[in-house]
């Protein structure tokens, strides 16, 4: 075994233990450097250089944006629009969930956010209506998977940083999966409910579908003024980031007019908070890749999975396998920063598009929000619900076959990934 795959096999044991993941990172890679010879140096400058990378702008802002857009009263406003556009379908309110999600991971990209912010709301308004708890349940959890796929995304930046990939052709590649998951979930959804005969709402007026539009219009906007700005090449990501940011102040504090002073201060002192919890882990994150590179990880793995199979179709099936496990045990931005330097580099010598490559890992590892012990959003929904943790698991399980199918179909079939952004140049 060589020095590289014994430092990726340690950090990913310590992790599991409960170590840091700043204090694995660092401390592997600081033995590295002082094994090798290097200067303590270089340390210093690596971590210096790391944090201050130019693009990494963009995930604070995009996660005030978020928190902006969250706080800003249009919850209710979007879920009313979802409810009028699909709530005569069968399944009505399982449908209205997934827009619903669909629309808020414009504006959050996050899983967590989408449940946080429309959970409560979307989880009431089901159990009014006579829908099943635990199905209630799981189609909230499942469908907040669309918030990392759906641009802008935050987890889309830190991956197109750490393997220098192109992060507008990143957020581009994220539409029609996105989509397609919705898809494919309404259609369980309408499927489930036509064997339960779940209750169906009449078809709203004309007049009242437009007002609710107008009214939920102006968030729907912000991934086309983001992406359409970055595709257009007006802004970059970082700009399209300040963008964001600026368009959410103008809706909630002029537009819908509920986002106070009081309320910025405490949203803007969370994102410092988060930003610099992040930041440091971002930082050893970028060290710890930059020892992968130097012991040829990258190559190296590209060499193991032929050994695995020489036909792409078979290593595909593998790493999705192994990212949905390691997933649900390790912290999905952790393990997204640990294996984008070393995989994504393989897949791309092993000939795929790493475009296409990033969307499957993003994809497969946002999984892990629905999977113990670290499915965070389990617990969101655990303390929405009141359910006992064990019920909040099993909610979701069903969905797992829609999610699936999903995940399968955007890895077997790149165009779904690849058509937008190579219509664009990328």
């Amino acid at each position: 075994m060589t020095l590289g795959a014994i430092i990726v096999l340690l950090s990913l044991i310590l992790i599991i233990l409960g170590m840091p993941i700043v204090w694995v990172l660092g401390s592997l890679s600081g033995f590295y450097v002082v094994l090798k010879g290097f200067p303590l140096s270089v340390l210093a400058h690596k971590v210096a250089n790391s944090a201050a990378h130019y693009p990494m702008l963009a995930v604070p802002l995009f996660m005030f944006a978020g928190k902006l857009m969250n706080s800003a009263g249009i919850t209710n406003r979007i879920f009313r629009f979802a409810d009028d556009l699909v709530g005569c379908i069968p399944g009505g309110l399982g449908h209205v969930n997934v827009i619903a999600s669909l629309i808020f991971a414009g504006m959050s990209g996050s899983p967590v956010a989408d449940v946080a912010g429309l959970g409560e709301v979307e989880i009431k308004a089901m159990k009014e209506r006579g829908y099943d708890l635990d199905f209630s349940t799981g189609i909230t959890l499942s469908s907040a998977i669309l918030g990392p796929i759906f641009p802008p995304s935050v987890p889309m930046v830190l991956l197109g940083v750490m393997a220098e990939i192109s992060i507008t052709g990143l957020f581009l590649g994220g539409f029609l999966p996105a989509f397609l998951v919705a898809i494919f979930m309404m259609t369980y959804i309408y499927i489930y409910a036509k064997r339960k005969g779940f209750p169906v709402r009449k078809r709203p007026s004309f007049g009242r579908f437009i007002k609710s539009l107008i009214v939920a219009f102006p968030p729907m906007l912000t991934p086309v003024i983001i992406v359409g700005g970055m595709t257009l090449g007006i802004f970059s990501p970082t700009e399209a980031a300040t963008v964001a940011v600026v368009y959410a102040l103008f809706l909630g504090a002029v537009v819908y007019r509920e986002l106070t002073y009081e309320k910025l201060a405490v949203l803007a002192k969370d994102v410092v908070m988060q930003t610099a919890r992040l930041m440091i882990v971002i930082a050893s994150a970028l060290l710890f890749g930059w020892v992968l590179v130097i012991e040829q990880v990258p190559q190296q793995t590209a060499k193991f999975l032929v050994t695995v199979s020489t036909d792409l179709w078979v290593i595909l099936l593998v790493i999705n396998v192994v990212l949905l496990f390691l997933g649900a045990i390790i912290e999905n931005m952790i393990l997204l920063l640990i294996l984008a330097p070393m995989l994504v580099p393989a897949m791309t010598e092993l000939g795929m598009d790493p475009l296409h490559f990033g969307i499957i890992m993003v994809f497969n590892i946002m999984f892990g929000q629905l999977t113990p012990p670290m499915g965070l959003s389990l617990y969101v929904g655990q303390g929405i619900t009141g359910l006992p943790f064990d019920r909040v698991c099993r909610s979701v399980i069903p969905f797992f076959i829609p999610l699936l199918t999903a995940l399968l179909v955007v890895t077997y079939f790149p165009s779904v990934v690849l058509i937008v952004p190579r219509y664009f140049g990328f």
